[in-house]
């Protein structure tokens, strides 16, 4: 299996086969880069395989690391594999979206389409009519859930939220790897546990700092657990007052207006000062998880509000899925 996951990952990294353009190419890939980025031997690894252009040399020391992770932990065994194996099929070839239903797996034989009370039958009168309305639909369902899923993707709805304490290594989890941002993105140091951290019910707190490559503007990523949504509710507002002492922003139009993201949320923009630059700032919170991203400007541009929304999505399910019990894979792609 090992040898078929490293044809996989190489062909993603340099797209020079059927492989790259497929789901299953892109969640394999996006394994192999969430769990080798966790170590400094596995981010190594895996740049010198996407750099080195199928050098036996990192292909070799990649195939090691990979088979030590398989090896140790049955769990991402388990999942690569079945992210080898592709989707399951559904046990009756059957999909109804509201009103919509297709039935069958072709449009041969007595198959039907199903508008709310309206029936198509597959006859040989109107099977031309049957297929363009198929092909139409199809193409409206696709571009709906295309137009969802384009920039952040997990593992899928999952169950109701949870809202439960995070210990440490859960909260670390939350915090994205290189794997599940951006290829360009470059991670300047490890994350690191916020020891000087302080606020009500906080268990602990940990940021990451990332450099975008294109413009090179920083961001920064802080995540925060507490002991339950009502402590995490009085360190949100501790954190909203420590970026907004005065309590003027919004007085002073510095506030963005964000949809519905977490549970809570605040977002500011603010320009550079002889301190520091300006940028774009969100903080939300999660359950009893507090979130905050922070975003650089750079040459006179101003950190996009939009790239704050995408990146905030993405932690906030992050968040979700970790108070779940399930290991963060939600990541964006274009931001």
């Amino acid at each position: 299996m090992i040898d078929k996951v490293l044809e996989i990952f190489t062909q993603m990294a340099d797209g020079t086969a059927v492989a790259a353009g497929t789901g299953v190419g892109q969640a394999v890939s996006d394994m192999v880069r969430e769990r080798m980025s966790t170590t400094d031997r596995g981010r190594t690894a895996m740049r010198a395989v996407v750099d080195g252009h199928r050098d036996p040399d990192a292909l070799s020391e990649l195939r090691t690391l990979l088979q030590a992770v398989v090896d140790s932990d049955p769990d991402f065994a388990r999942r690569l594999s079945e992210a080898m194996a592709g989707p399951r099929p559904a046990e009756v070839p059957r999909c109804t979206t509201h009103s919509i239903t297709f039935e069958g797996t072709t449009v041969r034989g007595r198959n039907t389409i199903t508008l709310g009370p309206v029936t198509f039958n597959n006859t040989r009168n109107n099977r031309v009519s049957l297929l363009a309305v198929a092909l139409v639909l199809a193409a409206l369902v696709g571009i709906g859930i295309y137009a969802g899923a384009r920039v952040i993707t997990g593992s899928g709805p999952g169950p109701d939220p949870v809202v439960a304490a995070l210990n440490s290594g859960s909260l670390h989890q939350v915090l994205p790897t290189q794997g599940s941002l951006p290829a360009k993105w470059t991670q300047p140091k490890p994350a690191e546990t916020l020891t000087s951290a302080q606020g009500p019910g906080l268990i602990v707190a940990a940021s990451a700092d990332y450099l975008m490559g294109t413009p090179e503007a920083k961001v920064s990523f802080m995540a925060a657990a507490c002991i339950n949504a009502e402590k995490a509710h009085e360190f949100f507002k501790a954190v909203k007052k420590a970026n907004d002492d005065s309590g003027r922003a919004e007085a002073d139009g510095l506030t963005v207006p964000m949809p519905e993201i977490g549970d809570e949320q605040w977002a500011v923009t603010a320009s550079g000062t002889q301190n520091g630059p300006g940028g774009g700032y969100i903080a939300l919170r999660v359950g009893t998880v507090v979130l905050s991203i922070r975003g650089t400007d750079t040459d006179g541009q101003a950190f996009a509000t939009s790239r704050l929304e995408i990146l905030a999505r993405m932690m906030a399910k992050r968040a979700q899925q970790a108070q779940n019990g399930q290991t963060p894979s939600a990541y964006v792609r274009d931001v």
